[in-house]
């Protein structure tokens, strides 16, 4: 007996739809989620964001954190006034303890400023570096900016200008030839860390003199970077590290 027509209609479609792929397992592997981003900031004030009005909006990791991932997790373990040996005590050992992915490190002024030798800023960077990378983090670390036209560097000088108050107190900094050679020796000690530790140099001293190029990103104590200024920064450690422009607002 012949099927009637419409039967065969049905089987056909039946047929032609178990090729087209539309079984389960003609479907392939669901892609597999990314790993979340675990994202450390070491530094000291800027890192923190002292010198913006909002430092948990517009400190600048909160600024880069914006570019990443919405699965980032971030921590923020920068303290004022921090150097290289005070943040392998406290801020290196917490950071591990995460598992960090991604790193932003940004430690030099507070070293300069108390005086701490080449040799010894060198290999303190460099253990702190080291840490971070054997914990498998992308280490994204900058060097010292431009120092020596700051207000508050000025505040620190003989006869200062009218304008902020020396951060120091009654400390009086060397002239401006001096501080410039200090803070290029520093960067050398820097590239030198980036180069064995296989970290990516974040070049803030590039920027030029910011204080004269942009004032606006000065904050009101003349040193710290303001909301402005930490957006420039978070820019600066984006384009570094491949991470592209971070969101503004």
């Amino acid at each position: 007996m012949r099927a009637p027509a419409a039967v065969l209609l049905v089987a056909a479609l039946v047929v032609g739809a178990c090729a087209s792929g539309s079984s389960p397992a003609a479907k392939g592997t669901p892609r597999p989620t990314p790993a979340p981003v675990v994202y450390v900031a070491i530094g000291a004030s800027e890192t923190i964001g002292i010198g913006t009005d909002d430092p948990a909006r517009e400190a600048f990791p909160q600024q880069l954190l914006r570019n990443l991932n919405r699965s980032t997790v971030m921590y923020d373990y920068g303290l004022p006034g921090e150097t290289t040996e005070a943040a392998l005590r406290d801020e290196l050992p917490p950071a591990l303890a995460v598992h960090p992915t991604l790193a932003t490190v940004w430690l030099n002024v507070d070293d300069l400023v108390a005086g701490v030798t080449l040799s010894d800023y060198e290999a303190r960077l460099d253990q702190l570096v080291n840490g971070l990378r054997t914990a498998g983090a992308k280490v994204l670390l900058a060097n010292t900016p431009h120092l020596d036209r700051l207000p508050a560097y000025a505040a620190c000088r003989p006869n200062p200008p009218a304008g902020p108050r020396c951060p120091l107190g009654s400390v009086t900094l060397p002239p401006p030839d001096q501080v410039e050679a200090q803070v290029q020796d520093y960067n050398a000690a820097i590239a030198r860390v980036v180069a064995r530790e296989g970290a990516v140099l974040v070049d803030l001293y590039a920027a030029g003199e910011v204080p004269v190029l942009h004032p606006e990103y000065v904050g009101r104590d003349g040193f710290h970077p303001n909301a402005a200024g930490a957006a420039a920064i978070a820019a600066t450690f984006a384009a570094a590290g491949g991470l592209g422009t971070p969101a503004r607002g």
